[in-house]
């Protein structure tokens, strides 16, 4: 094997490995929140790590607050400088409605903050880690104070409205849905709350709802379609901020209604510990192929 085959074969092992682990970095965690909840059967909601590819879910497990009280998540963010993630339970949750929790991602275990004191449809930071919620009774966008609790509504109340997602942009815009899936996609400015009408929302499955949105760390826009039922069918879809147009992944879990990324790109460095399996195995290969290459590199220097 020559030199320069050895050199490239360990650049595609490296590249590969390095790709293998800022993949895992990245994890989409969607909640479930279940409506009409019967007194003699209580069922909250649930946390999935969601397959972007396919919008397939893998059940993390029932998200609880000590000792094991059912909650229902209608909102979720993660903090960008810290990770932790962040949900907001909806006025059906069987307990703590209307309040803030942080949640385990490896567990689904919430932790109660405090009573917000409205309702929210849904939450994201910013990139200054300043946290936003959508208050669908008074059409308002509002800020959250993650020690307390605390809702600070931003400008002037408007007309109640369907639950909507919000979503914020590396540039810091904040987009809206107030009108549901066939109404537009609106940006709020942030000062004033005033609402900028944006592209009309077309090719939703469900015309009810866009109950929550997320965008990936490549800046794609994704969203949870609901038909409004209960239990209430839900779909992953992307949206294209531009044109409005809507496409779907896939189906999700019943009563989806919280999105949230977990991971930041350049900011957080592979360990061994956060690499996929995959991953550790070509550090593995590459580690052994280093080895071989130094042995046969003494073996030769030891030859007359």
């Amino acid at each position: 094997m020559t030199g320069r085959t050895l050199s490239s074969l360990l650049f595609m092992l490296i590249t590969a490995g390095c790709a293998s682990s800022q993949a895992a970095l990245h994890t989409l965690y969607a909640a479930s929140v279940r409506s009409g909840i019967a007194a003699d059967a209580p069922i909250a909601g649930n946390l999935y790590t969601i397959n972007l590819a396919s919008g397939t879910a893998t059940l993390v497990g029932a998200i609880r607050l000590p000792p094991s009280k059912p909650i229902g998540v209608t909102g979720m963010a993660v903090h960008p400088v810290t990770g932790v993630i962040y949900g907001i339970t909806s006025e059906q949750s069987p307990n703590h409605s209307r309040s803030l929790v942080t949640i385990d991602p490896a567990t689904a275990t919430a932790t109660l903050i405090g009573q917000l004191g409205m309702a929210g449809s849904d939450i994201a930071f910013d990139s200054n880690g300043a946290l936003y919620m959508w208050l669908p009774q008074s059409g308002q966008l509002g800020t959250v104070d993650i020690s307390s609790a605390a809702v600070m509504p931003i400008g002037k109340p408007g007309s109640a409205g369907s639950p909507a997602g919000i979503a914020i942009d590396a540039n810091g815009t904040v987009f809206v849905t107030p009108k549901g899936a066939t109404g537009s996609l609106d940006t709020v400015d942030v000062k004033t709350g005033a609402l900028r009408i944006g592209p009309r929302l077309s090719g939703a499955p469900f015309e009810s709802q866009i109950n929550s949105m997320s965008f990936s760390p490549s800046g794609l826009l994704l969203a949870v379609n609901s038909n409004a039922g209960s239990p209430a069918n839900t779909r992953l879809v992307t949206i294209n901020t531009a044109t409005g147009a809507v496409a779907t992944i896939g189906a999700l879990p019943d009563d989806t209604d919280a999105l949230a990324f977990t991971g930041s790109g350049p900011n957080l460095a592979p360990t061994l510990t956060t690499m996929s399996p995959g991953g550790r195995v070509v550090i593995g290969v590459v580690s052994v192929v280093l080895l071989v290459i130094a042995g046969s590199l003494l073996l030769r220097k030891r030859k007359p």
